[in-house]
């Protein structure tokens, strides 16, 4: 009962978090897809580090989907939630509006166009070609591809601003070439992933003047999902974004255009 109601006090407050007091001095990380898994993890480290964190979600204030981001948001000042949905270029173009004048140092594309739970995750991975759904492939590129691409173009002049001027998009090894996955099950998520490295390797290309770092990075197997804390290889969700924390910190020009494995430090093919 206790922590029901701290859920519901803070959502009760979400509209206010919008306004929150980001820090002159401090470095901005903006994040796509805050409200659970990665994104959320991501909200929290670097809000714990006294970044100022511009998380984002499709959902509006008051949705108990943004339950665990609204405390994030209530223990720390500097954190500002913003409902931004990837597939519309009208959300984007608003926050990026609102946010005109602020520097963003790491922006980081992160929403995805997945299930809620590894299970059925893993139910969608394995449907055959002849069950195909290719409305759901369009919100598949939507999402994962354009989504990314949406974002980016929007905030650029925030990125360009910055002191450390990278935009980082978190991909899959799914849409790997060199490295793809087993049976070629996937198939809609995995075109839609190979679709993004190619957009992401190009404009690392077209922003290299600007010295803005356009990077990819990807996990080996990560718990991001409610259901995988007894799958078996799967990285606890923590210890895995403290990795790319690092990961992130330490990019350089050298980094551009390339796929940062965050699990193991190294290069992953395309």
């Amino acid at each position: 009962m206790i922590r029901s109601a701290f859920i519901l006090s803070v959502l009760v407050m979400l509209p206010l978090a919008a306004n929150a007091a980001l820090k002159k001095d401090a470095p901005t990380v903006l994040i796509t897809g805050a409200n659970r898994g990665i994104g959320l993890e991501l909200a929290k480290q670097y809000a714990d580090k006294g970044w100022n964190v511009i998380a984002t979600s499709r959902h509006a204030a008051g949705d108990p989907a943004l339950a665990a981001l609204g405390e994030v948001a209530a223990k720390h000042p500097q954190v500002a939630l913003e409902k931004l949905d990837v597939s519309d270029s009208a959300t984007v173009r608003a926050v990026a509006a609102k946010y005109s004048d602020q520097p963003i140092d790491v922006l980081i594309n992160n929403a995805a166009a997945v299930e809620a739970t590894f299970a059925a995750d893993m139910a969608a991975a394995n449907t055959p070609f002849d069950k195909l759904d290719f409305d759901a492939a369009r919100r598949d590129f939507d999402v994962n591809t354009l989504g990314a691409m949406r974002v980016a173009q929007a905030f650029l002049p925030n990125v360009e601003h910055s002191k450390q001027k990278k935009i980082i998009s978190v991909t899959s090894s799914a849409g790997s070439f060199g490295n793809p996955l087993p049976n070629g099950i996937a198939l809609n998520y995995s075109a839609s992933k190979a679709a993004l490295n190619k957009y992401m390797a190009l404009l690392a290309i077209q922003l290299k003047p600007q010295g803005v770092i356009v990077s990819l990075v990807q996990p080996v197997f990560v718990a991001s999902k409610s259901d995988m804390a007894n799958v078996k290889g799967a990285d606890p969700l923590d210890r895995e974004i403290a990795k790319l924390l690092k990961v992130i910190a330490a990019m350089t020009a050298d980094s551009s255009g390339k796929i940062t494995n965050f699990t193991t430090g190294k290069i992953d093919p395309f």
